[in-house]
């Protein structure tokens, strides 16, 4: 148990004890009254806050936002309940009974709510805490799975407009430690060579946002990048050095994060993947950060992990075989490859730690190689779906 879970018994204790007192019938105008206005605010926040932001201070604002309407709501349904309350009588007990359960329920999917928003926020001292607490995990299991679907809009105002959510809300996230990574890496030959089959990935989404992100040649005029990167685009671009290339989708993997596109004429060389990586290995992110210049990191895995989480959209629940590597890991390099010593791909870059800024996420090769098998036959178009 961490400080917000002693925070949250409280909370639940006192609203226990005040269901009891206030009895059921009252308390389902206050309570109902809290659980109406938090639903109304966090409904109505992510058309005052820009989703997507990534602002600390954005994120608050949201929350206290969420707060503010919440309050109105539970005080306005204590004024119209205070009138019906049962005093006395041979009801009253059962009333009081009634209200605690009542009470106690309507916070505890109150304070659930919230926590699955903030658990991708970019306030990491608050996520983590969310992450990690144990009564949110318990009430997680009590909730239906589509109830944090109902949530993903204002998800949005919490979270940078960076990586999709790559864990699931109130799982504990696992950062092995190792070495620092070894910027020699860099230097050598293999690694340096990777850098002419690395791509740049734009395109206007259908939710009216410009996308950008990397990529890697896997085979002829074939493209490998995230399927975050590509969702809600048609017309996608690859831009090589100076030139700039029409694309077309012929993968699209919302649950592995993966997508392939056509590149008719790409002069590239495709670059090859390995399997053998393990932890501590020496590494490099190669991409184009935030829609900048070229850039390559040195980096080093930490571990092999079994990643459950929701799909690009957040929704369901998914596996995937990732490597978390101790890197700097920026928007923009989503798609990019995470190159061995060798100059080979060892995984693909989908993700960066919220709560660790040296820590990023990559797709392993071998659940990446039978995509880019199947994809390099690939002909059709194939929707890239809805802005993720």
């Amino acid at each position: 148990m961490n400080w917000l879970d002693l925070v949250l018994i409280t909370t639940f204790v006192v609203y226990a004890y005040a269901g009891w007192v206030h009895g059921f019938v009252s308390n389902v105008f206050s309570g109902g009254g809290l659980l109406l206005g938090f639903l109304l605010g966090i409904a109505l926040a992510p058309r005052f806050f820009t989703q997507g932001s990534g602002d600390a201070l954005s994120a608050v604002m949201s929350i206290v936002f969420v707060f503010v309407v919440a309050a109105v709501g539970n005080f306005t349904g204590s004024m119209i309940g205070r009138s019906l309350r049962i005093r006395r009588g041979p009801g009253r007990a059962i009333d009081a009974v009634l209200g605690a359960a009542f009470g106690t329920s309507v916070v505890m999917a109150a304070s659930w709510a919230l926590g699955y928003a903030v658990s991708a926020s970019t306030l990491p001292y608050v996520s983590a805490a969310v992450r990690d607490s144990t009564v949110l995990q318990r009430v997680d299991q009590l909730m239906p799975q589509r109830a944090g679907e109902a949530l993903q809009a204002f998800t949005d105002t919490l979270t940078g407009d960076v990586f999709p959510r790559y864990l699931d809300p109130f799982e504990t996230e696992i950062i092995p430690a190792t070495e620092p990574p070894d910027d020699k890496t860099l230097a050598l030959k293999s690694v340096r060579a990777a850098r002419a089959s690395v791509v740049r990935v734009l395109g206007e989404a259908e939710c009216n946002r410009t996308i950008e992100g990397s990529g890697f040649v896997i085979a002829r005029d074939r493209i490998m990048t995230n399927a975050h990167v590509l969702a809600g685009v048609d017309e996608p671009t690859v831009t090589v050095g100076n030139r700039r290339y029409d694309a077309r989708p012929v993968w699209f993997d919302p649950d592995l994060d993966l997508a392939v596109v056509d590149v008719p004429g790409l002069d590239a060389k495709p670059l090859r993947f390995e399997t053998g990586a393990q932890q501590g290995d020496p590494a490099a992110v190669l991409g184009f950060p935030e829609n900048g210049p070229f850039d390559a990191r040195s980096a080093r895995i930490r571990g092999r992990l079994d990643l459950k989480g929701p799909d690009i959209y957040g929704n369901g629940r998914v596996s995937r075989d990732v490597f978390s590597i101790r890197s700097l890991v920026r928007s923009g390099n989503s798609g990019g490859p995470l190159i061995s010593t060798k100059g080979e791909v060892i995984g693909v870059i989908f993700a960066a730690s919220i709560s660790d800024p040296e820590t990023g996420y990559a797709v392993t090769a071998a659940e990446t190689i039978p995509i880019a098998r199947a994809a390099a036959r690939a002909e059709a178009t194939v929707s890239t779906g809805q802005c993720a």
